[in-house]
Parts: C-alpha cells; structure tokens; sequence
C-alpha cells in the first residue's frame, strides 16, 4: 500500500512528467515486444519450410543427393575459410600496429640512451672536481647558489632520465610480449586455414567423382531437358513457398528511401565477369530460354547484392547448386546461383554491394560462373534492363 506522501510524490511526478515520454516509452516496449513476436514467426516458418524443402529432396536420385552432400560441405568449408582470412587481416593489422609501436619505442630508448650516456660523460668530467672543493673556491656567495643549484638540477635531470627510460623498457617489453602472443595466435590460425584447403580439396576430389556419376545418369539430350523442366518447376514452386510463407516478413526493415523499382537501370551487376549467356537466350538446342544470365567469374570470387534486402532463402537446390535469394520487397526477387560457398543465412539483412557468396560451379556445373536472374511476383525479367553498372573491385 501506498502511504500519503508516497501518492502525493506519484502524483506529482506524474503531473510534471509529459505525457510524451509516458507513451513513448510504452511504444518502445510494445515495438520491442511485436518485434520478439515477428522474429519467432519467422523462425517457426523457415522451420517448415526446411521441412517441406527436406521433403522433397528424398525424391533426389542417388547422385543429386551426393552432390547436393558434398556441394553442400563444401560450402560450409568456403565459407569457414572465408572466416578464417578475415581473422587472419584482422591479426595481422593488429600485429602491424605492434610492431610500429615497438620501432618507436627502440627509437625512444635509443634517444633514452644516448642523453643518458651523455650526462654520464658531464658527470664524470664535472666530477673530476670535487663539488666541495668547487664551492669553496667561490668567493662570490651568488656563484656558489648558482653551482649548488646546477648540481641540483643535473641530478634531478638524469634520475628522471634514467626513470623515462626504465619505463620505456617496461612498455617495450609489454610490446613485445604482446607480439609473440599475436604471432602465435597467426600461427594457429595459419594452421586451421592450410587443414581446411586440405579438407576442401578433398571435398573437390569427391565432387568430380560425384558429378562424373550424375552426368553417365542424365545421358541423352531428352533426359538433359526433362531435368531442366524439372529444375525450373522446382524453383517456381520454392518462390511461391516464400512468398507465402515469408513474404510478409521478410521486407520489414525494406530500404524506405528508394524501392527496387525505382533503382531499375541504376544497379551495378553483382559480380565481374565475361557474359556467357543472356536473358532469352535459347538453351538445350532451342526448347528453353535463359530466364537469366550466366557470369563467367574466377571460383572464389565476390558475389554482391545488387540492392538491399532480407535473405529469403540460402541452400542448395537441384539445377541452381548453392543458391541464395533475396527479397526486395514490393514482389521483387534477385536469385544468385551455382555458388561455391554461401556468406549470408536465412533472415540476414544485407546492403546493396554488400558480399553475400563466392562464385563457384556448384549444381553440376563443370566451369566457375554465376547463374543472377531477377524476378517481379514470381516472373523472370531481363537483368540487362536493371543493371546498367559494370561491377568494380
């Protein structure tokens, strides 16, 4: 129970406190709340989707799913590895910060010591005359405070020298030991990097023998097309998947400044490369068209968003290897595939030009590329008419 003057101070501080502040910081907690709410959803959807998607991967022959395995494995090394390097940049700048600070500070006790050695000089040649003898030969009383007062000073000088200079050994040496704590830590990273391109390789081993199997599976051009047909049937319906089971989530933090519409001619294409196919193009001796364009790129690297937007979907999928999607809101879609390893996961938020996977052959591919289509409520559109920048760095 309140006592008097406990509601006499609660009804003041409610009078003076604005009502504003009261209701903002209601809003706050209740966005707060809505947003816990939001992601849970999200997370509860992904989960029967993977479920759904996991589903329909056990009707996979034998050899997909091999390939989808180790494709898959590889991906998780690409991008362990990609993690690796960033550590590795991020050590070795540190380590490059050390060892500029450890120069300065020898150039400092270099300095150091040679002032030292310099009053050591003065001390001995000023000490050849007894500093008594010295006073005593002044008749003038001024002359002896002004000697007393040199020697003073002197000593003073080189005690603070010499503790200056102590102290600069102290900090060299913490410098010290902290470079052989980083270059240690360079070692190990070093290590973990050469086991997992040991491992990877391995992996790329296994992938050839894997597809070598796949491709003595789909030998005729009749059965190449009917996997195609199948492939893009599996692809409309994981969009459709999204759509309704993401769609209204995924675009929650959508970039209010500009749409994906209104950016059309203005993006730069997600990564370098020569243009192998093109947007309508004809595939498999004329019965299909190219619903987007391939990118010859070398294996490993960068591929880049083209606009900000909420990953929507990051795995493997038959046809397209190690695919991620982004959703751009307002129906749009940009899809990147045949990648090698994957940067981002399901939910990630991600800029425009920001890295989101490496180029690989991923999908049965025999040669490094990147497979981009854009798509407006499930139908493909020409990437030639959005992207209208060539990709630097």
């Amino acid at each position: 129970m309140f006592t008097a003057l406990q509601r006499w101070l609660l009804i003041l501080t409610l009078a003076v406190l604005p009502a504003g502040a009261i209701y903002a910081d209601l809003s706050a907690a209740q966005q707060q709340q809505e947003k816990s709410r939001q992601l849970e959803n999200l997370r509860q959807r992904i989960d029967q989707l993977e479920q759904d998607l996991a589903a329909q991967r056990d009707h996979y022959s034998e050899e997909v799913q091999q390939l989808q395995t180790i494709e898959t494995r590889i991906g998780r090394r690409v991008k362990a590895l990609r993690g690796i390097k960033d550590q590795l940049q991020a050590q070795n700048r540190k380590l490059d910060t050390l060892e500029d600070e450890q120069r300065e500070l020898q150039n400092e006790l270099e300095s150091q010591r040679e002032l030292l050695g310099q009053q050591v000089r003065a001390a001995y040649v000023i000490g050849r005359q007894e500093f008594l003898k010295l006073l005593l030969n002044q008749e003038d009383p001024a002359a002896v405070g002004r000697v007393s007062t040199y020697y003073d000073y002197f000593n003073r000088a080189r005690s603070e020298q010499i503790k200056a200079a102590l102290e600069t050994v102290a900090r060299l040496d913490r410098v010290e030991q902290q470079i052989a704590r980083r270059k240690t830590e360079l070692q190990a990273l070093h290590d973990r990097e050469v086991k997992q391109k040991q491992q990877l390789e391995q992996n790329f081993r296994e992938r050839s023998r894997a597809l070598a199997r796949l491709k003595k599976e789909i030998g005729s051009r009749d059965e190449q097309l009917s996997q195609l047909q199948e492939d893009e049937k599996q692809l409309q319906q994981l969009l459709r998947a999204l759509e309704r089971k993401l769609g209204d989530l995924l675009t929650e933090e959508k970039d209010s400044r500009r749409s994906f519409a209104e950016r059309r001619g203005e993006l730069a294409w997600p990564a370098r490369g020569e243009m192998r196919k093109r947007f309508g193009q004809s595939r498999n001796a004329g019965q299909l068209r190219w619903n987007g364009v391939l990118i010859g790129g070398g294996e490993g690297n960068s591929v880049y968003a083209v606009a900000p937007g909420r990953v929507a979907y990051a795995d493997w999928l038959r046809g397209y290897g190690l695919l991620i999607i982004i959703d751009h809101g307002d129906g749009y879609m940009s899809l990147y595939g045949h990648n090698q390893g994957l940067l981002k996961e399901v939910g990630d938020w991600v800029r425009a030009d920001e890295a989101i996977a490496e180029i690989g052959s991923s999908g049965g591919r025999d040669e490094a590329g990147l497979y981009f289509e854009i798509r407006h409520n499930g139908t493909p559109t020409d990437p030639a008419k959005w992207c209208g920048r060539t990709r630097r760095g």
